[in-house]
């Protein structure tokens, strides 16, 4: 990329003025256009937008770009997606496509099809929807046409970007919500509330690709009239804070899962101990991570440097850690297989489990990787 300097030049009494290059004008199409009735150059189109940036420096656009800026209703060919995919209806193949225009920034999707639109495919298109898109809703136009597209216009000028860490914060109060579930089952041996972590998740995800689609129209329509409240640095740690959050999501619903349907065998296993020690920690420890993330989501740059207190705080993590690795190593070595009533599955289960314990205890540093 070019750089090109040019001088600054008083202009008038309180202003100040650069030139700017001419192949740049040219390519905008803002030659100013002589009036025939005036001296003066004037054209509607050779204006530009200019705003400051987090970093100090000055952005400029044409205004004609905020018109290219609006997103889009994409057309989705139905049956000629059946004709390469025969199962792609079974396999529930929509969900997937739906998500991906969602978190890409389109403004809906047009689905057609020759034929009558299966009955299954618009339940699909509604779990989705109801579950995971916000702001999206279903229209059937017709019989052969759905149009899925935004409840509210969005733009690059309603670009809601406060909304973002409200909503990281709303995704880590229900990682909260769910450690408590999971803690209070393992403490009373009951499980009956466990399947309503499915749901939570729901809500985790729903927020999540909300979050994905907010930031990528950011990234991809530079020219957003409303100036950034967040440096793009702020915008990719946010990113990166809210898969974390979304991955332990997933991990705590199957470990919820795990506990329903193989919880005979986690017991005969006399694992039931070390899962309700390893939850009242992990509990405390998700404590201190959202006092941390309330405060990081709220500023709008990113630290430099490495932060005392979380440094402190990575060291007790890593205490918490030494312990539980003690408490397992000294419990597996000497935990018997049990001969009957089990099958290889519930073996398998258990295996996944520990891992799924492993992957969210580690999720701890990933959160404190981006707080300094």
């Amino acid at each position: 990329m070019e750089i090109n300097r040019r001088k600054i030049q008083k202009f008038a009494k309180y202003s100040y003025a650069i030139t700017l290059p001419k192949y740049w004008i040219q390519k905008h199409g803002l030659e100013p256009k002589t009036d025939s009735n005036s001296s003066s150059n004037t054209s509607s189109d050779a204006i530009i937008n200019m705003f400051e940036q987090p970093d100090g420096s000055l952005a400029l656009y044409p205004t004609s770009l905020e018109k290219s800026a609006q997103s889009k209703v994409f057309l989705f060919d139905l049956d000629e997606v059946i004709k390469k995919n025969p199962k792609f209806i079974e396999q529930k193949g929509i969900q997937l496509i739906l998500i991906s225009y969602y978190m890409n920034g389109a403004a809906g999707v047009e689905i057609i099809s020759k034929g009558n639109i299966p009955k299954k495919l618009i339940e699909q298109i509604e779990q989705a929807q109801e579950r995971l898109l916000f702001n999206w809703n279903l229209n059937q136009v017709s019989n052969h046409k759905l149009l899925i597209k935004n409840v509210f216009s969005e733009s690059p000028e309603n670009i809601f970007q406060e909304e973002i860490p409200r909503y990281i914060r709303e995704c880590f109060s229900i990682l909260i919500w769910m450690l408590d579930d999971l803690q209070d089952a393992l403490k009373t041996e009951s499980l009956e509330n466990l399947p309503s972590l499915n749901l939570q998740d729901q809500k985790i995800d729903r927020y999540y690709f909300f979050i994905v689609r907010q930031i990528r129209t950011i990234f991809e329509h530079p020219q957003i009239s409303k100036p950034l409240n967040y440096s793009h640095k702020k915008l990719i740690d946010l990113r990166l804070l809210a898969k974390i959050i979304e991955d332990v999501g997933d991990n705590l619903k199957e470990i919820a899962s795990i506990l329903v349907n193989h919880y005979k065998i986690i017991v005969e296993l006399n694992l039931l101990e070390y899962l309700q020690d390893f939850f009242v920690i992990i509990h405390d420890e998700f404590g201190i991570l959202a006092d941390l993330l309330r405060d990081f989501v709220s500023e709008k740059g990113s630290s430099i440097g490495m932060n005392e207190n979380v440094m402190s705080l990575i060291q007790k993590f890593r205490r918490d850690g030494a312990i539980l690795e003690t408490k397992w190593m000294s419990l597996a070595p000497n935990t018997q297989l049990i001969q009957d009533g089990h099958t290889f599955y519930d073996y398998y289960r258990v295996a996944c489990l520990i891992e799924n314990l492993e992957s969210v205890f580690k999720s701890i540093f990933d959160f404190t990787n981006i707080f300094f």
